[in-house]
């Protein structure tokens, strides 16, 4: 009987440990732990360390386990203690914390490719002791530690990795390159497009850093990023990166012959005697700094003492600025600017501030020494010059060059293999030709011409071959086809002439089927009568539905220039000056009215009363609840994904399945229950909420909008500020860095104004006195800055001094555009480079008889309901006749000064709605009122 009683002790205390056993393998290791896995006999933890006085339960090579009479916590750390002295280090899971109380305990540990769970608790079962169970599973995937690795955070499911190393970056780099191999992985070279071949180094330097990639099989990519952190030590991370992410790599490659250059350090550039530098603009990314000259000799000087440092300055192809220029040193580039005192002329200025900043180079292809009148575009492989070196030395010195680049020999058989109508020129009367290639998707001819004077001219570029072959339109300038491909485009519309305008890097010939196969479908007629048609030069004339039109076509470098006009045929009676007026302000005040109609899907025409707008749809689907992990400080729907709460800046953002209606039920309800008072908002329709609450003098406002299949709501307000706060994605380690490629930087269009071909969301507005295009570019500001200084200089837009600054992660820069001043800002936030671009037309302002006075604002009211309103502006009554503003500028005006302007209104039926405007100089406004309340609406 004893023994059969110690029989069922042993077997009754056993069964809470084995439940716990079961649950540790799911929630500790989650190594893909079941019932069916065995150990393979490689470990054995019955032979794994015990503390002093164990006392053995069980014990098997998969699972031990033992007991003491010490408490928890001295068992934990004499557990602890005994398994990093055997080599085990301790690891918790990513985004969460180790189990710790007085009562039990949990670790998870790793040793080479094996994961330890401990779990140690008060066992009643065995007299209220202290149980140590042991479970032991091979890694599914197994990532190494340096032995002084801490703070380690590691997912056994997947390759994931954070820890921080004491041994420098390098040595870091090393180490993971010889511990990954054994496991699979082989280090993935960018700049060979492959794998990297045994020696050279580990991985790519960068400023704060390094990174690596590891390739493991044909497609599975990660990324090792290291980070220099406090007390000298390594922040360490290896993560696996999303599918495809391969392909973006192999994508760069073709896209850049200088892949992993670091940036120059401005701060070693050096500078003119006498420098002064500006402290609050100078950073690691821009160096800023004065000096007392004028603007002439400070950027004579500049160009003499950076030649002489080894820079060679260039041009990019059709694009020359007298105060923005652009140097290349090897791999890197340096883009230089000047602005004078305010007040100053370029004559009498006594002070001029010089900029230097970096500019990445996608491509590098290499400058002689003595080369002049240098044309090189960093974000395409084209370069020409001319060099007092031979032919044969000029041929020997690009060999070497483009071969140390990765370019290798292109040959007749090669090309027409991927290209099959390739006809490659193999000899020159005059000089002389050599193709190469990169990878098997990006050729170049280099191109060599003897010249007087014992010069040669050299010339590198994509060879007519491998340029498109067909030509897709993108969208139209002002009503006139433009190519996608255009390198940069532009046009402007007026009441008799319509232009485009556009540089494409394809022969003439491409582009005059793009033309004619565009036009054709416009029902434009081509006239035989003055045609022009050669291989380098085009002039057709049209006939079109709107009246004649000329198209011309030229090459320069390796682009086509386009030039197309539309000339309107004038309506056969001239309208008056007053209707010409009318006509302008008639378009603003229609965009302003059909607006206000949107957002209170109301007509004001009078037919529906306006105290009873038609219901928005109605929700479908079960209520929403509230997300139970929510870190925001308002309510969040348990169908929220991919939620960023900001509570620094005070915004929070994400995206939800559920219908719109549902979401903005959700938020009237939960908002409520929580004390908030609804404010008012004019914008309630199918698409589009906005919802305004207030609490405590804190406010917040919800822009719910329905995209396709998809609801995006956007928070912000003070509500969502919270003290001391950090960014979720500002904790998060940064991936790999990304490099602007060439077709990163492309030019696109976006309301007539220029946009990278690489950018996350843009928004063009127009109205008839004022353009503006905001977007979103995720990439550095240095590399986004230089798109726009080129794109713009190339659409005949000069910078301009006054009203310029440049910061590291900021910048502003006025412009003189043909059709008036302009304004240029970027702004840096989560990893991405904000976009504002406007430009004015004072003369369409003038015109309509609206211009406000110097340096202050105008505001034009307006009122599309039956009856006369009154508005507060500015604690002043207004009082806005029934119709005024409809079809001309006949409501009351008001001149002011720059700053924030309150406004209340009262509406019959409806709660009081106040709000505010910041007015800037010289700015015009427009004040509407409606239905559902005031919508104000910038118009120059």
């Amino acid at each position: 009987m004893q023994g059969t009683r110690g029989f069922e002790t042993t077997r009754t205390g056993r069964a809470p440990l084995a439940i716990f056993a079961s649950c540790l393998c799911v929630l500790l290791l989650a190594a893909g732990c079941s019932k069916s896995e065995k150990s393979d006999g490689t470990l054995d933890t019955s032979r794994l360390p015990r503390v002093a006085g164990a006392k053995e339960v069980f014990a098997s090579p998969a699972s031990t386990i033992f007991t003491t009479t010490s408490p928890v916590p001295q068992t934990a750390d004499a557990v602890d203690k005994a398994l990093a002295t055997d080599g085990w280090q301790k690891y918790v899971a990513p985004h969460s914390s180790l189990l710790a109380s007085d009562g039990q305990r949990s670790l998870s540990l790793k040793k080479g490719p094996w994961a330890l769970g401990v779990f140690i608790t008060v066992a009643p079962a065995q007299g209220n002791a202290t149980s140590v169970q042991y479970n032991a599973v091979p890694l599914k995937n197994d990532v190494p530690f340096p032995k002084d690795a801490s703070n380690i955070e590691f997912d056994p499911n997947k390759p994931l990795l954070t820890l921080l190393s004491a041994e420098p970056i390098d040595k870091t780099l090393d180490f993971y390159r010889k511990e990954l191999a054994p496991l699979g992985w082989s280090l993935w070279s960018q700049k060979l497009n492959g794998v990297q071949p045994a020696g050279g180094a580990s991985g790519e330097l960068t400023r704060s850093g390094a990174y690596a990639y590891y390739l493991q099989g044909d497609r599975r990519l990660a990324a090792l990023v290291l980070e220099s952190a406090d007390a000298g030590r390594t922040k360490v991370k290896f993560e696996e990166l999303p599918s495809g992410y391969l392909e973006t790599l192999q994508k760069q490659f073709f896209n850049s012959d200088n892949i992993g250059a670091a940036l120059v350090d401005v701060s070693r550039v050096p500078r003119l005697d006498g420098a002064r530098e500006d402290p609050a603009r100078t950073t690691k990314d821009s160096e800023v700094y004065s000096v007392t000259a004028s603007l002439a000799n400070t950027v004579a000087a500049t160009r003499q003492l950076l030649a002489r440092d080894g820079w060679k300055e260039y041009v990019a192809p059709l694009d020359a600025h007298d105060t923005l220029l652009a140097f290349k040193k090897g791999p890197q580039g340096l883009s230089v600017s000047f602005t004078i005192q305010v007040g100053k002329n370029d004559q009498t200025s006594e002070v001029t501030t010089v900029y230097y900043t970096p500019t990445r180079l996608n491509f590098a292809l290499a400058i002689p020494t003595d080369a002049i009148d240098v044309v090189f575009d960093e974000n395409r492989p084209y370069l020409s010059g001319i060099t007092a070196g031979s032919t044969d030395a000029t041929l020997e010195f690009y060999r070497k060059e483009l071969t140390a680049l990765g370019w290798s020999p292109l040959t007749a058989a090669d090309a027409a293999k991927q290209w099959p109508n390739a006809k490659l020129d193999e000899k020159s009367a005059n000089g002389a030709v050599a193709y190469y290639i990169r990878g098997t998707q990006r050729p170049i001819v280099l191109s060599l011409q003897s010249r007087d004077g014992n010069k040669t001219a050299f010339e590198l570029k994509v060879p007519p071959f491998a340029e498109p072959q067909t030509l897709e339109a993108s969208q139209p300038v002002f009503g006139l086809p433009i190519p996608k491909s255009s390198k940069t485009s532009g046009g402007s519309g007026g009441d008799t002439e319509h232009s485009a305008h556009a540089h494409v890097a394809a022969e003439v010939a491409t582009v005059l089927d793009f033309y004619r196969r565009e036009l054709t479908a416009r029902n434009w007629k081509e006239e035989a009568q003055g045609a022009i048609v050669k291989p380098d030069e085009v002039t057709l004339n049209y006939t079109a539905p709107e009246g004649p039109a000329v198209l011309k076509l030229s090459h320069k470098y390796d682009l086509t220039i386009v030039n197309l006009v539309l000339h309107l045929q004038k309506p056969a009676a001239a309208k008056a000056e007053s209707a010409v007026q009318g006509d302008s302000v008639d378009a603003l005040l229609k965009q302003a009215q059909q607006m206000m109609r949107e957002a209170t899907t109301d007509l004001a025409d009078g037919t529906r009363s306006p105290a009873a707008p038609p219901p928005p749809p109605k929700a479908t689907g079960p209520a929403l609840r509230v997300l139970a992990d929510n870190k925001a400080p308002v309510p969040v729907p348990d169908s929220a994904e991919e939620v960023e709460f900001d509570g620094a800046d005070g915004t929070l953002e994400y995206t939800s399945a559920s219908p719109l209606q549902n979401v903005a039920d959700f938020y009237r309800t939960a908002m409520k229950e929580q004390g908030w008072a609804p404010q008012s908002s004019v914008i309630n329709n199918a698409n589009m909420v906005v919802l305004n609450f207030a609490k405590a003098g804190k406010t917040v406002s919800f822009t719910i909008m329905r995209m396709g299949n998809t609801t995006k709501v956007s928070g912000e307000g003070s509500a969502l500020k919270v003290a001391g706060s950090k960014t979720e994605k500002a904790e998060k380690v940064a991936a790999a860095p990304v490099q602007a490629s060439a077709e990163d930087l492309e030019a696109e269009e976006s309301g007539g104004l220029p946009v990278p071909k690489r950018h996350t969301m843009s928004e063009g507005t127009k109205t008839p006195f004022r353009r503006e295009l905001q977007a979103s570019v995720p990439l550095e500001l240095a590399d986004v800055l230089g798109f726009y200084r080129r794109e713009l200089g190339k659409l005949s837009w000069k910078e301009e001094s006054k009203g310029t600054a440049i910061a590291a992660d900021s910048a502003a820069v006025a412009f003189t555009a043909p059709e008036g001043p302009a304004v240029l800002k970027l702004g840096r936030k989560d990893g991405a480079t904000s976009v504002r671009l406007m430009v004015k037309d004072p003369a369409a302002v003038a015109k309509a008889g609206i211009m406000p006075k110097p340096g202050q604002a105008k505001v034009l009211f307006g009122n599309i309901n039956p009856a006369a309103e009154t508005i507060t502006f500015n604690n002043k009554p207004v009082s806005v006749a029934a119709g005024v503003g409809v079809k001309n500028p006949d409501g009351p005006t008001l001149d002011l000064a720059p700053g924030k302007y309150k406004y209340t209104i009262k509406l019959a039926g409806k709660p009081a709605q106040t709000d505010e405007i910041e007015l800037g100089a010289d700015e015009v406004w427009g004040v509407m009122i409606g239905p559902g309340g005031v919508l104000a609406l910038q118009a120059y």
